[in-house]
């Protein structure tokens, strides 16, 4: 044999181990517990137990990682309010702040302001403004749908705004919109033009838009009676549903229900309810009984109260001024000095604390903090009662009697002294009529007599403030987030309807007021404003009193409910849409 032939014979391969539970069958891992002891039996369901407990915790672990809380639709916001709607439609707006609200959940504005009080788009895509600042071109969304299915579109905005300007439809808007022209440039764009720069013209463009297809079907001289008014169609992001009334014909309810078609975020509450009371005191007791979510005005004294019963309670400041606005016609408060001691005599911390429990703020201007011009740096009107007596005494105004009130010497050798009375006139909305009771304390403590008048307010702004009837007003203003004081301050606004309540007129101010209203530089506009109120308050035309705090209640399960700057109480709904109750989990 070949030794070439001849092989090693191979090792034998180590047997590969066996599986002994690969060949098990369903049929065999059922009969395994039968050859197990009870014990073994008890550890083998102990451990599967643990392993699907183990396998169920993992994957929910990671399902919350990879996923987050996410609103859905769903629930129903039920809040509390004093005063039932009258006429929900933007163009017959008045004091009544429920109109107001629900306005501000049916309609959509061409902007709106967010939380932080910032101009945002809302049924407007895009703007811009020409060279000269005469001209704004605004470009609208085209997936806005009114509530009954029709394109919002360039004609209702036009519409909105020629209805506005018509004085047959008496639109408390009017004001706002003389000398604008506006056109149509396209299905989906519109353009206003000015007669003259007007920097704060923007916030005019916060405007709610009716609809043309229904509302030029109504005559302007119906129009304020309609019915359309209290079943308002419109394209905000919640639509009315129903309301009900009692026996007497009066509304109890009012509901709205999500807009399904909204063409921005949301909504995701499913209904809002609007249930009426009479008094603060019925709203407390309401939310402690748990027949609504939220309360829609809340005095300094109820806010812990509200708290107690688990509310989330925001604190808002808004641009108002109180303030006790003089008539110089009355010849004791001609005199400035006259004016700065009235001032002086008054502790505005105290007042505030006594008066409005905490609820407000001292301001020493016409532009409270918070908006723009402010200025924290401006002159305070420190409390002086000493130095507001001095101020009488070297004035003339003596205590002849000693009977506490002042007194000047007659003209003439034998006329009877003259006392130094004041009257002071107000509305009967409780927070002015108390702090003019309290105003009228200090005077006294410094040596002035004053009479108090209490009025409603609509015979306040008839009889007093239209034909400026009055020797010292407590009164209010209400501004925007460009406080534009040229309204309120300018000698062209002296006679009514002018809202120069203060009768101020000053040339340097009219010119500042002027330029400022004309100029598209926001560093020049501001500077110009906080020169405007150095002249003012070194004149002392107006005692500045306070700015309120704006208090709103809700309860905690109603989610993202975020304000930080308001003017008026409904914009708490500017950003209704996202608001919600029901969650979702989202990848």
């Amino acid at each position: 044999m070949a030794t070439e032939d001849i092989k090693p014979t191979p090792a034998p391969s180590p047997e590969t181990p066996k599986n002994p539970f690969k060949t098990l069958s369903l049929h065999d891992w059922v009969y395994i517990p039968h050859i197990l002891s009870r014990k073994e039996r008890v550890a083998m369901a102990f451990f599967a137990v643990l392993a699907l407990i183990a396998g169920i915790g993992s994957a929910t672990v990671g399902f919350y990682r990879i996923t987050h809380d996410s609103p859905k639709l769903g629930g129903t916001y039920r809040e509390g309010v004093i005063r039932p709607p009258e006429r929900v439609n933007p163009l017959f707006l008045s004091n009544n702040d429920t109109d107001r609200d629900i306005v501000s959940l049916v309609f959509a504005n061409l902007f709106y302001y967010d939380s932080e009080g910032n101009l945002k788009p809302d049924l407007a895509d895009n703007y811009s403004i020409s060279a000269d600042g005469k001209s704004y071109t605004v470009s609208l969304k085209n997936n806005a749908l009114w509530h009954d299915g029709v394109f919002v579109t360039a004609d209702d905005v036009v519409f909105t705004v020629k209805t506005i300007q018509d004085p047959s439809y008496k639109s408390s808007l009017r004001p706002n919109w003389q000398g604008v022209t506006i056109e149509r440039l396209g299905d989906y764009e519109v353009r206003f033009v000015l007669k003259q720069p007007y920097s704060p013209f923007l916030q005019n463009l916060a405007l709610p838009i009716i609809p043309r297809h229904i509302w030029s079907k109504v005559p302007a001289e119906g129009a304020s009676l309609s019915e359309i008014n209290l079943k308002p169609i419109g394209a905000g992001p919640y639509l009315f549903k129903e309301l009900e009334r009692d026996s007497s014909g009066e509304i109890t309810k009012y509901i709205l229900e999500a807009n399904t078609d909204y063409y921005r975020e949301g909504p995701y509450l499913e209904n809002i309810e609007f249930t009426f009371y009479e008094s603060e005191e019925q709203l407390l007791q309401a939310f402690r009984g748990g027949l609504i979510d939220g309360v829609s005005v809340v005095s300094p004294k109820s806010v812990e109260v509200l708290r107690g019963l688990g509310a989330s309670v925001s604190a808002i400041r808004m641009p108002r001024v109180f303030a006790i606005f003089i008539n110089e016609a009355n010849p004791v408060l001609k005199s400035k000095d006259i004016r700065t001691a009235l001032a002086l005599a008054i502790p505005k911390e105290e007042l505030v604390t006594k008066v409005l429990g905490g609820g407000a703020i001292p301001v020493d201007s016409p532009i409270p903090s918070g908006i723009f011009g402010h200025e924290p740096e401006i002159a305070k009107t420190a409390l002086d009662p000493e130095k507001a007596k001095s101020i009488l005494d070297k004035a003339g105004w003596k205590d002849i009697g000693a009977g506490g009130i002042r007194q000047k010497k007659g003209a003439k050798k034998n006329d009877p002294p003259v006392p130094l009375k004041i009257t002071l006139t107000t509305s009967d909305w409780k927070d002015l009529s108390k702090s003019a009771e309290v105003i009228k304390d200090y005077w006294k403590a410094v040596g002035v007599d004053t009479e108090i008048k209490i009025m409603p307010i609509t015979g306040l702004e008839t009889e007093v403030i239209r034909p400026r009837k009055y020797e010292a007003l407590l009164f209010g203003e209400i501004l925007g987030r460009d406080p534009d004081p040229f309204a309120f301050w300018h000698s062209s606004q002296l006679k009514d309807p002018g809202l120069n309540i203060a009768l101020y007129h000053s040339p340097k101010v009219d010119a500042l007021l002027e330029a400022a209203r004309k100029s598209t530089d926001r560093n020049d506009i501001e500077a110009k404003y906080k020169e405007f109120k150095h002249v003012v308050v070194g004149a002392f035309p107006t005692i500045f009193l306070y700015s309120p705090t704006y208090f709103y209640a809700h309860r905690s399960n109603v989610k993202n409910v975020e304000m930080n700057s308001v003017v008026l109480p409904s914009e708490r709904f500017n950003a209704a849409n996202t608001w919600y109750i029901k969650t979702k989990r989202s990848f």
